[in-house]
């Protein structure tokens, strides 16, 4: 989600530049092939009729998107704010792919972060970011 908003998105709440990255590529068409078309008909009045499904209205698809994106922004500003008042740790529970160790280099100097999420994706991620030689 923060990857689709940092690259189709404006205005841009959160840019996190490096996140479509770390997606592999049949995920990131499977993201482009979903997201794009409701994206388009989100933003026609006209077309939001169109893309109804089920399973995924566009209330629940925004306020995904939404949710991580805001999430993710009051985290940093939070944390930037804190920063200088003795904060030693940051814990990002959900982690999944999040990039801020790669986006916040100067932050890591005094700051020890830690991931939790699904185990797959706690798996996952070390061995793809070894494979981008991050």
């Amino acid at each position: 989600m923060r990857a689709y908003h940092a690259t189709h998105e404006t205005p841009k709440i959160f840019d996190d530049f490096l996140a479509y990255d770390l997606i592999l590529e049949e995920k990131r068409s499977l993201i482009e092939q979903y997201l794009t078309p409701w994206d388009k008909q989100l933003n026609d009045p006209e077309g939001i009729e169109s893309c109804f499904d089920p399973k995924f209205t566009s209330e629940f698809l925004i306020q995904g998107i939404s949710n991580f994106v805001f999430r993710t922004r009051y985290a940093k500003d939070t944390l930037e704010k804190v920063g200088g008042q003795g904060v030693m740790q940051y814990v990002i529970l959900g982690a999944g792919l999040n990039t801020f160790r790669f986006r916040q280099p100067e932050m890591m100097e005094h700051l020890e972060v830690f991931e939790v999420d699904h185990p797959a994706t706690q798996e996952f991620k070390p061995h793809r970011l070894a494979e981008l030689g991050w």
